[in-house]
């Protein structure tokens, strides 16, 4: 397995993640991006649940993250598949 190579198609979250678990398994990756620079994305926010975490965890990464993250109280959700665009507010 020494000669394979893994190709992970964009350098987003996801992309980026499995590169790096891919390579503290030893395994070679190379990741493909089609955008040449960062994009902006000022007030731009990720959510991250619970599972979402449990894998920065395994990552090695989550207590950098965990620096500059606010945790969310509550939220507001907006499902507009039911007719009307009902709201819901979920603590947390």
């Amino acid at each position: 397995m020494d000669d394979d190579e893994v190709v992970i198609i964009g350098a987003g979250i996801c992309g980026l993640a499995t590169a790096l678990a891919l390579h503290r398994k030893g395994i070679k990756s190379v990741v493909m991006e089609r955008s040449e620079s960062l994009r902006n994305v000022t007030g731009a926010a990720i959510g991250i649940q619970p599972n979402g975490w449990r894998a920065l965890d395994q990552l090695g990464v989550s207590e950098n993250l965990r620096h500059t993250a606010v945790r969310l109280r509550r939220f507001r959700t907006l499902d507009i598949s039911l007719g009307g665009g009902k709201q819901k507010e979920i603590s947390l």
